[in-house]
């Protein structure tokens, strides 16, 4: 299913748009320009930006201006309650819109751009030699320092009744000397086909370990790191050696780390897979399931996995407030965690209103943009000395 990112800070223009488009497209949706820019660098096949011209911060403007520099092939659309010349000149001059599209909303005008769009991308990936396949990442990882290139940022997750940090997320980022900036979206699933995900895991692992290492040092933090690790690597024991090698490397209590990894991971070799997880627990580190609620995962499948965390995809956050299935789904989640005996976290959190209504279900955890943006190591150094951070 083709993917479309939609940004608005009004729910209702945000909910019409799902229900339109829903069927046909996985619709992913943002409150303001912010979270929508880092949806965007972390997601590489959206076929369609939509955003509204008037929203509080980031004008639509500017967002889909700061758009076409990271995902410059996709189609932006911009929405509006009139449009006068000045605003089309801007519009086209800055951002390169592709359409407008006015309110209130008409299905099968929007439908049919959408359309429009899936084949415009589609012209461009066979049109443009420069595109970054598979084999092109593949060589450019092969001579890539990832001392140089790669980085990472860092986004916490705060205690849902007391708003202390309990944990931040570690989220990769490469710019390439040849390629230029990379989404995650793009490059993992390349690397995982040409096993450049080992040496990229191992450097985030001790550049993680090593961050906390440091923010203990330094601002006495206690906090655990979390890692996002590819299902691939499951399959492979070599990856507790990995682990323990980083554990050693940095210094970090093994309990104050992390493995993230998402609902999509196959028990097909299901000794392998047990057996590696098993022997990661033994080390006293502790897995969490991202994304959860995207996949069909079982009672049986998350006893099977020994997890410690629930992170809920922030898909049903979003629309939670307005949409009782979403809200339900929310709630469920929250009670299997308790069944379970595991922490539950909630992402995309973009406003108050979203952490009331989390916090009144009873989720230990939250994390979004209403705290903080995805942000460099020593930036969240400063955030945690206006913030105190505590141990899980």
């Amino acid at each position: 299913m083709q993917r479309i990112l939609v940004v608005d800070d009004d729910r209702n223009i945000l909910g019409a748009i799902k229900r339109i488009a829903g069927r046909q497209y996985d619709v992913l949706i943002a409150g303001n320009g912010d979270t929508a820019l880092s949806i965007l660098g972390d997601r590489g096949d959206i076929c369609a930006i939509i955003s509204d011209m008037r929203m509080h911060g980031m004008s639509g403007i500017e967002f889909l201006e700061r758009a076409k520099k990271i995902a410059p092939h996709v189609p932006r659309i911009m929405l509006t309650g009139y449009i006068d010349a000045e605003v089309l000149t801007d519009a086209i001059n800055r951002a390169s819109v592709y359409h407008f599209l006015k309110k209130p909303i008409e299905s099968p005008r929007l439908l049919g751009i959408l359309d429009e769009c899936v084949e415009l991308v589609s012209r461009a990936k066979a049109a443009d030699p420069n595109a970054p396949d598979d084999q092109k990442i593949a060589d450019a990882l092969k001579d890539a320092n990832p001392g140089e290139e790669f980085s990472l940022l860092y986004q916490p997750r705060v205690c849902s009744i007391s708003g202390q940090t309990k944990s931040v997320e570690a989220l990769m980022r490469w710019n390439s000397p040849v390629l230029g900036p990379v989404s995650p979206a793009v490059f993992i699933p390349a690397a995982e086909k040409s096993g450049d995900i080992a040496w990229i895991t191992d450097w985030a692992l001790v550049t993680a370990c090593r961050a906390w290492a440091k923010w203990r040092d330094t601002a006495g933090a206690s906090m655990s790191v979390s890692v996002n690790i590819s299902p691939v690597l499951f399959k492979d024991a070599r990856l507790v050696d990995t682990v323990s090698q980083a554990i050693d490397m940095s210094g970090i209590e093994p309990e104050c780390l992390e493995l993230e990894i998402t609902e999509g991971l196959e028990l097909n070799q299901r000794n392998t897979v047990i057996e590696t997880i098993a022997g990661i627990k033994t080390l006293g580190v502790r897995l969490s399931l991202d994304d959860f609620g995207t996949g069909f995962a079982s009672f049986s499948y998350l006893q099977s996995l020994d997890v410690d965390c629930l992170k809920v995809d922030r898909s049903f956050v979003s629309n939670a407030t307005s949409n009782p299935t979403d809200g339900a789904i929310l709630r469920t989640v929250q009670q299997l965690g308790k069944r379970l005996g595991v922490k539950t976290v909630a992402e995309g959190i973009e406003d108050m209103e979203h952490a009331d209504f989390v916090r009144s279900l009873g989720y230990d955890e939250m994390q979004g943009y209403h705290f903080s943006k995805p942000i460099p190591a020593d930036e969240l150094t400063a955030w945690m000395q206006m913030r105190p951070a505590s141990a899980a």
